[in-house]
């Protein structure tokens, strides 16, 4: 029985991804700087090979992604606040794909709901710290959580979605309290939070790369 040239190229999606995916979580330095971003990008070549069966949607969530990991990898300094945009528009784009699929517009009024309420509850907390990197974050980690909600909604149809976006939110945590650690939340380096989300290895990247290998054979709709 012969394979079909799509099976071939995601078996060796996976079998690159997990090489790269030992490096990015033992590796140090410019060798780590350049894995994870090339892990990435090649998730969204992944769906770009099928591009005449992906889900466009997934595929410009993806551009995003890449951007945004531009902003956040491999930039010098980094730009946190032009890689938050760009992961709120992933998030934003995987909001649309889901909405089509479930077409009820009360889980859009939710959602706007969700939204002004996490953008109140930045400004009442922060105060005088808030800014728009701390808004454009909120807004996007409401969104997140919105979409693993929608997403297990249509677990029946796609099974890979909302486990990728549930490590997506993982990793944002993680890196979300590394974040505020000291500039937002007065988190102290004797507590087990801290040890956890400062731990010996690369946690984030442990939960983020294995959830854009997730959306990324998620997008192919076949």
């Amino acid at each position: 029985m012969s394979l079909k040239p799509s099976f071939l190229v995601s078996m060796l999606f996976l079998v690159a991804e997990s090489v790269l995916y030992y490096f990015v979580l033992t590796a140090g330095g410019d060798l780590l700087v350049y894995t994870s971003f090339f892990a990435i990008v090649l998730c969204f070549l992944h769906v770009l090979l099928h591009i005449k069966t992906c889900d466009k949607w997934v595929l410009g969530a993806m551009a995003c992604t890449v951007m945004a990991d531009l902003c956040l990898v491999v930039c010098s300094p980094i730009q946190r606040l032009w890689g938050m945009v760009f992961f709120l528009m992933a998030q934003s784009l995987y909001a649309a794909k889901l909405h089509l699929a479930y077409k009820a517009k009360g889980f859009l009024y939710v959602r706007i709901l969700l939204i002004l309420i996490a953008l109140s509850i930045t400004v009442i907390v922060l105060k005088n710290n808030t800014d728009v990197l701390a808004l454009v974050s909120l807004c996007y980690y409401a969104n997140l959580i919105f979409n693993i909600v929608m997403a297990f909604s249509l677990w029946k149809t796609d099974k890979l979605f909302p486990i990728a976006l549930v490590l997506f939110l993982l990793c944002d945590t993680v890196i979300g309290l590394q974040v505020a650690s000291g500039a937002y939340l007065p988190i102290s380096e004797d507590s087990w939070l801290y040890r956890i989300i400062f731990m010996g290895f690369n946690l984030s990247w442990f939960f983020y790369l294995p959830s854009q290998v997730l959306i990324s054979l998620s997008g192919k709709k076949k």
